[in-house]
């Protein structure tokens, strides 16, 4: 059987993986603790925070068949909260979801944990470089070592800007219709807020879209579907602001934040009992690659993740699900 390696465990890479487990030998590298990339669930203490993506929608047939059988077994349920818009010093005013939306259960990271079930995941292993040996096969390097084992074929699932610098000097000429397409995507920042209450805090909201300068989304976590019961917040940052103060100092954008949210609430907080900071280098896709996936089937590299189809955790599953189609078929 052919041996892959896929670059990065987030729902792209356990897509892949779990797609290509029978027809391939397949070795995920992730660079993080766990897996999830940003379907991602942080614990502090006694309280735990999705401080990645709050939710998904699912508009393609393929991406419906593929989160049926965990609708059926629970690890996905439909979360319907009421949603509003808050404007600094104005009333609130309702805001309607016209389809439905998405969350894993009891975390976000639940989805990307029962995607891993038996698979080869080698944790805290980033991949610093490759390059080609004698019989053709790809030798990874991590920052310390070479690793023992080659393959026949390299997968990059992470970001566009470090899939660039893992695989773009080695891939063929003409791969792509604009040489300089991948130099083209762009995605920004964005930074996470999470709050944590010894009390429930009485809002007339679960999840809030915010039109403030800091502020994009401010939601009410544990009122998902099997959260824990202590109160948590999660607010999030619009990309533009994240992008202006991408360097700034990580205590003065938590009191930013904590300000802003303040004046949206119309209220003061109460004492939180726990707080913690979170940036996101790359969070929103601006500008896709607008095309499925990067494959050279010269070399044995290939390239995809919601950064191609223009973001979204279903863009993430499509982009890495026609990867798959057309990888299956030589495999």
């Amino acid at each position: 059987m052919k041996r892959i390696a896929i670059i990065g465990a987030g729902i792209a890479g356990l897509t892949l993986a779990h797609q290509l487990q029978h027809k391939a030998e397949i070795t995920l590298f992730e660079k993080s603790r766990g897996v999830s990339g940003r379907l991602a669930t942080r614990r502090l203490g006694e309280f735990e925070f999705d401080h990645g993506a709050q939710f998904f929608t699912a508009r393609s047939n393929a991406f419906k068949q593929f989160i049926a059988p965990f609708i059926e077994n629970g690890i996905i349920a439909a979360w319907q909260p009421r949603v509003l818009t808050l404007v600094p010093g104005q009333k609130p005013y309702r805001r309607d979801w016209f389809e439905p939306h998405y969350v894993a259960v009891p975390r976000m990271n639940s989805l990307a944990k029962a995607l891993a079930t038996e698979l080869d995941i080698e944790l805290q292993t980033p991949i610093s470089s490759l390059s080609v040996v004698s019989d053709g096969q790809w030798q990874l390097r991590t920052p310390d070592a070479e690793w023992p084992e080659t393959f026949d074929w390299v997968i990059s699932t992470a970001p566009v800007i470090q899939s660039i610098a893992l695989l773009g000097e080695h891939l063929s000429a003409g791969i792509l219709a604009d040489d300089k397409a991948l130099q083209d995507v762009q995605m920004s920042p964005c930074y996470t807020l999470m709050l944590g209450f010894d009390q429930a805090i009485k809002l007339p909201f679960q999840a809030a879209r915010a039109n403030d300068n800091s502020i994009e989304w401010v939601m009410v976590n544990s009122s998902k579907p099997g959260r824990e019961e202590l109160f948590t917040l999660v607010i999030q940052s619009s990309n533009a602001w994240a992008s202006q103060h991408e360097e700034a100092d990580q205590d003065w954008i938590r009191q930013t934040m904590l300000a802003d949210l303040e004046k949206l609430l119309g209220t003061p907080l109460p004492p939180t009992t726990v707080e913690s900071l979170h940036r996101w280098r790359y969070s929103r896709v601006e500008h896709a690659l607008e095309q499925d996936c990067v494959l050279d089937w010269q070399k044995g590299l290939a390239a995809c993740g919601d950064w191609c189809l223009g973001g979204r955790v279903e863009g993430a599953f499509l982009s890495a699900n026609s990867l798959a189609r057309q990888l299956a078929h030589s495999l």
